[in-house]
């Protein structure tokens, strides 16, 4: 109990830190209070007396939806505080709806509330709670109905990525003066952003990027020993812990509308309406490779030793044309 305190204390200080401290200490706090949790999964009594249960529920709502990463494990928090009376109870007393919940839960959350908390109303899309009387939500544009749900199409809510392990990588930034850079080991990131994306994502994911364990300083080449590590994966490690460990390393950033694309009725033809319009997506592009280059400086700075990392982005306008040699991609995609 006093492992779940400990982090709670550091999670409330967290809500109002400055964005750096969060950006810093949010994972590391979850993990504590996640594993405390499960530690108290079977222990109800103990739970039901942690005195800040109302900071704990915005804390777990609002590190989810910073690092989408976290889902499976936030599900697992949420689940065990979920069987508690007085949990529910002081979910209430939160400023939090169900649409801050993920919506994998939504509905085993409300049937949870009906039972705890009856008189508390779960709002709708509006706000309001919902009434029975009145007719079911039109189909958003470009779902199919089944049953009475809607299945939408998928796609990203604020920002897409495809993350490629590379071993080099150059990009082309002037075309008639034929002026290139590159980096050496590293990531190659495209990136998209959709309508109604909004910079308070960018450095969340930015974030995520440096810290996931996507890179490798592994530099193996057509001939030698292959890597042991399963589907060429090597000894994955985080742009930043390798940089801090020495290595040198880096990140392309390339523009890629088409992330957002969807199926034509026709299933042949693609669109991109759902693509936010080209002046925001540039200064969100903007923000994004500056919160890449701010964010590692600053993990950097105080790293004796470390090399820093270089951060290369195509140009916004125009073509994009870069050539990238790995040794095995290791591709991800990622939806913030």
């Amino acid at each position: 109990l006093e492992r779940l305190n400990k982090a709670l204390r550091t999670a409330v200080g967290l809500l109002s830190a400055p964005p750096s401290s969060w950006e810093n200490l949010c994972e590391k706090t979850f993990s504590d209070f996640r594993i405390a949790c499960v530690h108290l999964r079977r222990e109800q009594e103990a739970l039901d007396t942690v005195q800040e249960k109302v900071e704990a529920w915005k804390f777990v709502c609002k590190s989810m939806k910073a690092r989408p990463f976290l889902h499976d494990r936030g599900n697992e928090v949420i689940r065990i505080l979920m069987k508690s009376d007085q949990w529910m109870q002081a979910f209430q007393d939160t400023s939090l709806s169900l649409d801050d919940l993920p919506p994998d839960l939504q509905s085993e959350f409300k049937r949870r509330a009906d039972e705890t908390i009856p008189e508390y109303p779960i709002a709708g899309d509006d706000g309001k709670p919902p009434n029975p009387g009145e007719a079911g939500p039109a189909a958003p544009p470009g779902s199919t109905s089944v049953g009475s749900d809607f299945v939408k199409p998928m796609r990203p809510s604020n920002l897409a990525v495809v993350v490629q392990r590379c071993s080099k990588a150059r990009v082309l930034l002037e075309e008639r003066a034929n002026w290139w850079d590159e980096i050496g080991q590293g990531l190659v990131v495209t990136v998209s952003f959709s309508k109604g994306a909004k910079e308070d994502v960018i450095l969340p994911a930015a974030h995520f990027l440096l810290t996931a364990k996507l890179s490798t300083k592994d530099r193996w080449q057509p001939g030698a020993k292959r890597p042991s590590a399963p589907q060429g994966a090597g000894e994955a490690d985080s742009l930043i812990a390798l940089c801090t460990a020495g290595d040198e390393q880096g990140i392309l950033v390339v523009p890629q509308e088409t992330l957002c694309s969807e199926v034509e009725k026709d299933n042949v033809g693609l669109r991109y309406g759902h693509a936010a319009p080209h002046a925001t997506a540039h200064e969100l592009y903007k923000a994004f490779v500056n919160g890449l280059r701010e964010l590692s400086a600053g993990m950097l700075s105080k790293a004796p030793g470390a090399k820093q990392l270089k951060v290369l982005s195509a140009s916004f306008n125009g073509h994009q044309y870069y050539e990238m040699t790995t040794s095995g991609p290791f591709t991800h995609a990622f939806h913030f």
